[in-house]
Formats: C-alpha cells, structure tokens, sequence
C-alpha cells in the first residue's frame, strides 16, 4: 500500500506498532508499517524520531513531493551492502556498458511513443495524422541503432539528438488530440505553463519516487546515470529508467483524465506563470497514477504490475552490470 498525506497540519506518529495519521490532534487513520511501502507526503506537517525509525525497520520509504512536482527528499533503509554493485556501475561511466544502456532506454522510449500513437490512433477521428506520426519515429529508431556502441559520454548528444526529434513528433501527436480548452502548446518540463504540462511534471514525479526506491533496493546508485550526465544533486540514473516507463503510466493516464472529462480547467490557477493543481484534482490525479502503478498487466505473457516491472529493470541493470546479460527494455507494442 501507498498512503498519500496531502495538505497542511498533518503529523505521523508512532503508537505501540502502528503508524498513526493525525490532523490538528485529531486522528485520522492509522496503519501496521509490514502493510506499507511507501509515504508520499505532498504538504507541511510533522513526523517523530520514533516513526521514523519504524518506518526504516520496516522498509518503508518516505517521499516529500511539492506542488510542482519535484521530489524534495527521501528518507528510506539502510543502503545495499553489495558493494561491488557500485563499483561496476561507476566503472561502466567509462566503457562501452554505458553506452549501450544509454541505447536502450531511449529505444525502449521511442517504442513507447510509438505505441501509444498506435492506441491512440485506435480511437480517434484524427488516425491518419496520428498514423503518420508514430511511422516518423521508425526511421528515428533505424538512426539510433546505426549509434556505435561507444562510452555514453562520447555518443550521448547523438542519442539525445535522436530523442529530441522523437520527442517533438509524439508531442505533435499527443497535443492533436488535446481539446484547445487546456492551452497544450508543448510540452514543458520546468514551470508548467498549462494544466497538460502540470499533471505530467507531478505525475513523473510520483513515478521517478518509485523509480527511486527500485533503484535504492537494488543496490545502484540513483546519482550515476548512463543517459543522463552527472549533475550536482541530480537523480541521472532516475531520469534513465524514467524514460521507459513515462508513456505507458503517465502519458496515458494523463490523457485519459483529460478526455473523459474527469477534470476541468477550474481544477488549475496559474500563479506567477506557473500552473497550480487544486487539491481535489491533485488527489485525483495521484490515485489515478497510483492505481496504474499497482494495477494487474500482461506483459509477455505474464500477468504483473508495473511496480514489479520497475523492479525488474532495475536488477536487469544490475545483471547487465555484472554478468553482461542482455537488458531486456520495457515497452508495449499498444
């Protein structure tokens, strides 16, 4: 289970074995921590030394969020003891193992796009447009696999390249189908400007704090990505699993909030040039993307969960790292 502390005035506590949810000294639920995996707190409020270290005999990680989706810390368990791990992941930064893992989750990102294209086309009025999007991107995966496998810094602004161009048709694509209402010109990464923009910055946060803690379990170190330059207090490894998993948990859940009518534009106030989240939508938007995280799905013929999937990753990363096993990406062919 994922529990959400959203708003202000909240206090966790620790009573005999129990978690304890309160707001201003009232009690508002509470939960044995064998039954949690992780506390996303979105707010301001409070939290004990003891409940702290329950949480930590339990494995249970606690994630701080801010309302424009940037993961401000994390208190987690003891750090893997498999040193070697580490080792080989900062050796891999200067050979050919970086290189090749920076391929692939642009690959796995690019199949992503294309299939989400794919389902999109399925549905809507504008499947030749859309059609014509996703076939652009196969010529862009040919370019990226013609990419010599080399040490990530020195092939990284040709892959980068690559995903830029990929990233601008799908955006073109997934914008075609946005109605005009939610001003989605682009897609923005830093300071949302539209409603679109701000459910998928918060939304990538919740998925990069699970991404995180797959990370942390599997002994790897979140700072020292492949993909990702290294960058003073930047998450580099985070962002690079982040990439094979954007479209298919948050891209479409995004969308499928916005074309159901399940929010309005009433739902957002623009303060000083940044869109913000009303607390309604807020908790609306995260339960959808938990819900999708935990959700039963088929993938190869295996019926999982893409928490388990994320976990999975992150030890085929490990075992590239390793042992050279082929890493298998993560993508859906719809």
């Amino acid at each position: 289970m994922r529990l959400i502390i959203d708003g202000f005035g909240k206090s966790v506590i620790k009573r005999d074995n129990q978690i304890v949810i309160r707001e201003n000294g009232e009690e508002l639920d509470y939960f044995l921590p064998k039954d949690l995996k992780q506390i996303i707190i979105n707010g301001k409020g409070a939290i004990t030394f003891d409940a702290i270290e329950l949480l930590s005999d339990n494995d249970v990680d606690l994630i701080a969020i801010d309302w424009k989706g940037n993961i401000k810390y994390r208190l987690s368990s003891m750090e893997h003891n498999n040193v070697e791990i580490r080792k080989q992941q900062y050796y891999a930064l200067n050979d050919n193992r970086s290189g090749y893992l920076a391929k692939k989750f642009i690959e796995s990102k690019i199949k992503n796009q294309k299939a989400t294209l794919t389902t999109l086309a399925k549905s809507k009025n504008q499947k030749n447009f859309l059609i014509n999007q996703r076939d652009k991107l196969d010529n862009l995966l040919k370019a990226l696999d013609n990419i010599q496998i080399k040490p990530s810094k020195k092939i990284r602004s040709d892959i980068f390249g690559i995903e830029g161009i990929a990233s601008y048709e799908y955006w073109l694509g997934f914008r075609h189908i946005i109605s005009e209402e939610y001003d989605f010109l682009k897609r923005s990464g830093r300071g949302a400007p539209d409603p679109v923009n701000a459910m998928l910055n918060y939304s990538y946060a919740i998925l990069a704090s699970e991404v995180l803690k797959s990370l942390h379990t599997s002994g790897l170190d979140p700072y020292a990505g492949f993909l990702h330059s290294d960058r003073y207090a930047r998450k580099s490894l985070v962002f690079d699993l982040v990439e094979e998993f954007r479209q298919q948990i948050v891209d479409k859940s995004v969308l499928k909030l916005v074309n159901r009518n399940q929010i309005e534009k009433d739902d957002f106030e623009l303060r000083q040039g940044m869109m913000y989240i009303h607390e309604s939508c807020r908790k609306l938007l995260i339960k959808t993307i938990l819900d999708k995280l935990n959700n039963d799905i088929t993938f190869n013929g295996i019926k999982t969960t893409y928490v388990d999937l994320i976990f999975i990753e992150s030890k085929n990363i490990v075992d590239y790292l390793l042992y050279l096993k082929k890493y298998p990406t993560f993508y859906l062919r719809w």
